[in-house]
């Protein structure tokens, strides 16, 4: 899609059905193409979008993890050509020592940038390996696009280092169950003035006498200043789109002299006591 200066972003909810990377594909792609216009200029998708979540042994994590040019790969480069949006999306990664929970990003024939995410929820500690690189921003037609995966928005340093390397836009491929994250990422939007671009699932997984697995839908797209611009149910596979402009989220101020980084004062920010009693 061209643009001038506004962009319009999709984003996907869908309830795959574990172990189906196929079928789960070709659910998303009828999501997308359902609707009159699905061209785009960004696309985002939740996390292991094609294979479920509730992986029970490293051996599952293994069978259904793809390489970098994998299937999953090949199928998100058919969507861009095919919409013309950057896309993003979660797939369990084959690296070096195992299986990293990541995300690509996609443009026409071309990886853009994959990411190991960093911050390991629960049980994915025992399943994936931890990644070991910076959260990713990558140069894109419509600007810097940072990526995180889930959990990483529970750790404020991830969503503000994306910020302070330039990202306008936060890609953020979800599989929540936990209630607070929608309104979590708000805060997060308007502490970094960012756009963030959250895709989550929905459905329930319980498998192998695990506790069942309810996610929460709600994916959102939530702009700079806090402002919903679109939010999905909590139970429906289903697209939300929205228009936004990165160059909003250029500025960082909240008053004439108030702004968010020329204000930061990281020589003062450590751990550590800093005054003793006595």
């Amino acid at each position: 899609m061209q643009n001038s200066g506004s962009i319009r972003v999709t984003v996907v909810q869908n309830n795959p059905g574990f172990g189906q990377p196929e079928a789960n594909r070709t659910s998303v792609e009828g999501l997308i193409f359902a609707g009159k216009d699905p061209t785009a200029d960004l696309i985002v998708l939740p996390e292991l979008f094609a294979t479920g979540y509730q992986f029970l042994s490293k051996e599952e994590v293994t069978e259904l993890a793809e390489p970098e040019d994998g299937p999953t790969f090949q199928f998100l480069s058919r969507l861009s050509r095919e919409t013309g949006a950057v896309v993003v999306g979660g797939v369990p990664i084959r690296r070096r020592g195992g299986v990293s929970n990541g995300a690509l990003v996609v443009s026409g024939d071309s990886l853009l940038v994959s990411y190991d995410k960093v911050h390991l929820f629960d049980r994915e500690r025992d399943l994936f390996i931890e990644g070991r690189s910076p959260l990713p921003v990558v140069e894109t037609p419509f600007g810097p696009l940072g990526v995180m995966i889930c959990f990483d928005w529970l750790f404020p340093e991830a969503l503000r280092s994306l910020a302070l390397s330039g990202a306008t836009v936060v890609a953020h491929p979800a599989n929540w169950v936990l209630p607070f994250g929608p309104q979590g990422m708000i805060l997060r939007s308007v502490e970094n003035r960012v756009f963030t671009v959250t895709a989550n699932r929905v459905g329930e997984e319980a498998r192998g006498g695990l506790p069942p697995l309810r996610y929460i839908g709600e994916s959102q797209i939530v702009s700079p200043k806090g402002e919903v611009l679109a939010r999905a149910g909590q139970s429906e596979s289903e697209i939300i789109t929205a228009v936004l402009r990165p160059a909003d989220a250029l500025s960082k101020k909240v008053a004439d002299k108030s702004d968010f980084f020329e204000q930061r004062r990281p020589e003062l920010y450590h751990s550590g006591l800093t005054y003793r009693g006595g």
